[in-house]
């Protein structure tokens, strides 16, 4: 016996209704007009009733009305899509509902892949693959998405159905889900990283950088996690063999065109370098000293903006004094780096965008133009710890290092400190920072939004014409 024959308007078999209730409604089944019709009906008061389904016996078209679960009740889904059409679907009129694992809630069974199925949250696209139903709203306001199998796609001339293929929403729920696993996988590697890091200062290990992997999508989206912002490998590469493969030829012919060249690919990173300085100075890095120590460790010529001398980084995470026997007592530098002039020492330690500058109660005057602030324990500490780095450089680090060495350890060391951002200060707050500043003796204070401003200003120089003001 068909399926059309057991479902007619005066006899036919349905779930029984033990089984369509759950803890917050049931459902309520029936044939109207050889269509089977679920409608779900609340238990908590206040929320609508309304069809979920319908379903034609003699053609097998599943229509579906997309609802999401907002502020309590069942909201249209999309903008203009009213209604989801699915043509010969597999839908099984006589076993279409039964009850969620997860969440104990009555679900539909037999709609298709990427499709939400628990009554209760609102039938239809899932939330991960609706961008494709999002996308399709940007170029038509038809109120019937109709998904066909090897019929025309296009709009029907009732002036209401789009009529797209199955197969197109399942290739793009397959790369969704394909991708998302590859995230995830992304996800899971720096954040093995970022936990490396966390604890490699207590047992003097080396930083980690995320696993990238093979396939050139993974590494993408591990660039993109890692540090914020998009660098496409390949083409980074491409760029350099043909810059490479062309200078001999761009030299002879035309030497001003490739100084040109040159300029404008180290214009180029110099943009991106700042851009993603400035964006990370109040995201998730702000506060993360690991990132900021590998930015400056990838970038080490944004280090000679501390200096008005010519810098070169020497060592990262340089033990200037030893631990003793229990393993404690060592003392090590962010950075240390060498005049390569005078070979004077210039160690310097990196906090974090996010750490505190001054005091927010004024220690003297609170409230008046008079008011004094003393130095967060954060600066202090910064302060305090590259000044007892100073100290061992004469004392112990000559000891430590090759003969073979470029820096002197005899000269009087230098410090620096980056850290905090002056942007966050009071006005009473500034001029506290400032003579506090002004009075350290051969420590070099800096604060993040300082440094954003010398990159910028470098990037003006660079960038601008010869002969302009």
């Amino acid at each position: 016996m068909s399926m059309t024959d057991v479902f007619d308007d005066d006899s036919f078999f349905f779930l029984d209704e033990s089984e369509l209730s759950d803890r917050r409604g049931r459902i309520e089944q029936q044939v109207v007009n050889r269509e089977v019709v679920l409608t779900r009906i609340p238990e908590q008061a206040g929320r609508d009733t309304h069809e979920v389904v319908r379903f034609d016996l003699d053609t097998r078209l599943l229509r579906i009305f997309p609802k999401s679960y907002r502020s309590g009740d069942l909201v249209p889904q999309f903008r203009y899509v009213t209604e989801i059409q699915v043509e010969d679907s597999e839908w099984d009129p006589s076993s279409h509902s039964q009850e969620h694992t997860q969440y104990n809630l009555l679900a539909a069974k037999g709609l298709p892949r990427g499709f939400n199925t628990i009554y209760d949250f609102g039938l239809g696209i899932g939330k991960q693959f609706r961008s494709f139903v999002d996308s399709l709203e940007e170029h038509t306001t038809r109120s019937i998405l109709r998904f066909v199998g090897d019929g025309d796609e296009g709009l029907d001339e009732d002036g209401l159905t789009l009529r797209v293929k199955f197969s197109r929403f399942s290739e793009y729920r397959a790369a969704v889900d394909l991708y998302r696993d590859r995230g995830w996988t992304v996800v899971r590697r720096v954040i093995e990283a970022e936990t490396h890091n966390a604890i490699a200062p207590l047992f003097d290990l080396p930083e980690a950088e995320p696993i990238r992997g093979r396939h050139p999508m993974v590494k993408l989206l591990t660039e993109e996690v890692a540090t914020g912002h998009v660098m496409n490998v390949t083409d980074r590469e491409l760029l350099a063999d043909a810059v490479t493969n062309a200078a001999p030829v761009l030299a002879g012919e035309a030497p001003e065109r490739l100084v040109k060249l040159r300029d404008d690919i180290e214009l180029v990173s110099l943009d991106a370098l700042i851009s993603q300085f400035e964006r990370d100075l109040s995201g998730r890095f702000a506060s993360n000293e690991g990132h900021w120590q590998g930015f400056f460790n990838r970038n080490r010529f944004a280090l000679q903006l501390l200096f008005a001398a010519p810098v070169s980084v020497e060592w990262q995470q340089a033990h200037v004094r030893s631990s003793d026997a229990t393993g404690s007592g060592a003392r090590i530098a962010d950075f240390l780096c060498a005049n390569v002039v005078t070979k004077t020492v210039l160690l310097v330690e990196i906090k974090t965008p996010g750490a505190t500058l001054m005091a927010a109660q004024a220690y003297r005057g609170q409230g008046t133009e008079a008011a004094v602030h003393v130095p967060h324990k954060e600066l202090a500490g910064a302060v305090a710890q590259v000044q007892s780095q100073m100290s061992s450089i004469s004392q112990h680090f000559p000891q430590m290092i090759p003969s073979t060495s470029t820096v002197d350890p005899w000269n009087q060391p230098q410090g620096a400190v980056i850290v905090g951002r002056v942007s966050t200060l009071t006005s009473e707050q500034r001029e506290s920072f400032l003579r506090y500043r002004d009075g350290l003796a051969d420590v070099t204070v800096l604060a993040y939004d300082e440094v954003l401003e010398r990159l910028k200003g470098l990037r003006e120089m660079l960038g601008a014409s010869p002969g302009s003001p």
